[in-house]
C-alpha cells in the first residue's frame, strides 16, 4: 500500500481561524433558538450517532456499497447481519447524512460514508479505536474518574491503556493505524505552518509507524531523520519508510524512553506524547532529550494547546480521554508547556498554530 499523500491546498491559518470562528458562532446561534432543555438533550443524544458510525465501520458497510446502489438485503448478506435491524441502523445514519437511501431500502454512499472507507486521508481506524469496546468501557467510567481523579484503565484492564493495547495485537494494530491516520491528517498542516530549515537531524520520539516524519522529510530534502519507538510499534515502519523512498535518510531505532539510550540529534519531535504523562515524567523526558541533544538544539512538540476561554475546542474533549485512560496525563495550556520547558532547561520560544487541532510548540535549549 502506498502511504504517500498529495494533500490539497492548505488554507492560511488566519483564514482557517475565521472559518472555525464562524462555525462556532452559527452553532451557538442555532442552540440559542432552541429551548435549553432540548438543546442539552440534543447534545447528549450524540452518543447514538457516535456508536452507530462505529458499528458501520466495524461492519465495513461503506466498503460493501462502494460506488453502487445496493438493497439492504444484499448489504446484510455481505455483512452477515439481520436485514431488518441493519435497515434501522442505516436509516438512522442516513438521517445524519451518512449513507443515502435512494429509494425504499436501497442505499448508496454519501460523501460522509465514503470517508468511512479505509483510505489515505480518512479516519476509519481512529473511529474504530475510539468506538472500540475497550474505549467504550473507559468512557462509561468517566464519573468514576471525575470522583477519584484517577484513570479507569487500571480498574478495567489491570494495567495502563498502552500496555493493554500492546498485549492485545488486534487492538494494537488498529491503534497504530489510527495514529498514522491522524499523523497523515495533521502532517500537511504542520509542514505548511512550520519551517524545518536549519535542522540537520530530526528525531521523532514515539513516532509510531513514521507517517509524520516521512511527510516532513519528503518536503525537506536536506533533512535526515530518526524514528524511535517501541519494538512492537515500529514493526511496520520499514514498509512506511520504503513507500516514501526514504530508506537512505531515515534510521529506525527500537527502544523505550527511560530504558534505552535515546538517539542523538539536534532537534527532537514528539507528537501527542507529553499529553499521556504527568508533569514530573514530562520534565524527566525533556531533560533526557536535552542530555542526548547535539549542541543548543530544540524540541518540537505537536500537541493541542488549551486556551482559557469558553470556546469549543478539540483539545478540551481530548483532555477527558486523557483523564480516563492515562496516569495523570492531560492536555495543557501554553503557560503549562512553558513551565515544563523551564523546569527541563529549555525556553518556550513560540507556539505555531496549524490548520488542524494541533500546534507546533517550539522549545529552545538554554
Amino acid at each position: 500500500m502506498n502511504h504517500q499523500q498529495k494533500p490539497g491546498a492548505i488554507p492560511p491559518v488566519g483564514v482557517y481561524a475565521i472559518i472555525m470562528g464562524l462555525r462556532s458562532f452559527f452553532k451557538k446561534l442555532y442552540f440559542k433558538f432552541v429551548p435549553a432543555n432540548m438543546a442539552v438533550f440534543e447534545k447528549a443524544r450524540g452518543f447514538w450517532i457516535a456508536k452507530s458510525i462505529g458499528v458501520a465501520c466495524e461492519l465495513n458497510l461503506a466498503e460493501i456499497i462502494g460506488e453502487q446502489e445496493l438493497s439492504v438485503e444484499e448489504i446484510a448478506k455481505q455483512s452477515n447481519t439481520d436485514p431488518s435491524a441493519l435497515y434501522r441502523l442505516m436509516r438512522a445514519l442516513s438521517s445524519e447524512g451518512i449513507f443515502k437511501e435512494t429509494k425504499s431500502k436501497v442505499f448508496q454512499n454519501s460523501d460522509y460514508s465514503h470517508a468511512l472507507i479505509e483510505a489515505p486521508g480518512n479516519l476509519k481506524n481512529m473511529i474504530l479505536h475510539q468506538m472500540s469496546q475497550s474505549n467504550w468501557q473507559l468512557v462509561n467510567e468517566l464519573k468514576t474518574s471525575v470522583i477519584s481523579g484517577k484513570n479507569s484503565a487500571q480498574k478495567l484492564f489491570g494495567t495502563d491503556i498502552f500496555t493493554h493495547l500492546q498485549i492485545n495485537p488486534e487492538k494494537n494494530e488498529i491503534y497504530n493505524k489510527a495514529m498514522s491516520e491522524t499523523s497523515l491528517l495533521a502532517s500537511a498542516s504542520i509542514v505548511s505552518a512550520y519551517s524545518f530549515n536549519g535542522i540537520d537531524t530530526l528525531a521523532d520520539i514515539g513516532g509510531g509507524e513514521g507517517m509524520l516524519l516521512c511527510t516532513i522529510l519528503q518536503k525537506n530534502k536536506a533533512l535526515k531523520g530518526i524514528l524511535f519507538d517501541l519494538p512492537h510499534v515500529v514493526e511496520t515502519a520499514a514498509e512506511m519508510v520504503k513507500d516514501f523512498g526514504l530508506e537512505d535518510r531515515i534510521k529506525i531505532v527500537e527502544g523505550s524512553f527511560f530504558e534505552t539510550a535515546l538517539p542523538t540529534a539536534d532537534t527532537y519531535l514528539m507528537k501527542n506524547i507529553l499529553h499521556a504523562f504527568d508533569d514530573e515524567i514530562c520534565i524527566q523526558l525533556l531533560k533526557l532529550l536535552g542530555k542526548f541533544m547535539i549542541g543548543k538544539g530544540k524540541i518540537l512538540l505537536v500537541e493541542a494547546v488549551i486556551e482559557n476561554n469558553n470556546k469549543e475546542a478539540f483539545g478540551k474533549m481530548l483532555d477527558l480521554q486523557m483523564l480516563i485512560g492515562t496516569e495523570n496525563g492531560r492536555e495543557r495550556t501554553e503557560a503549562e508547556f512553558s513551565r515544563l520547558f523551564e523546569a527541563a532547561g529549555f525556553r518556550l520560544n513560540r507556539v505555531v498554530k496549524t490548520v488542524s487541532p494541533f500546534c507546533v510548540i517550539e522549545g529552545i535549549k538554554k
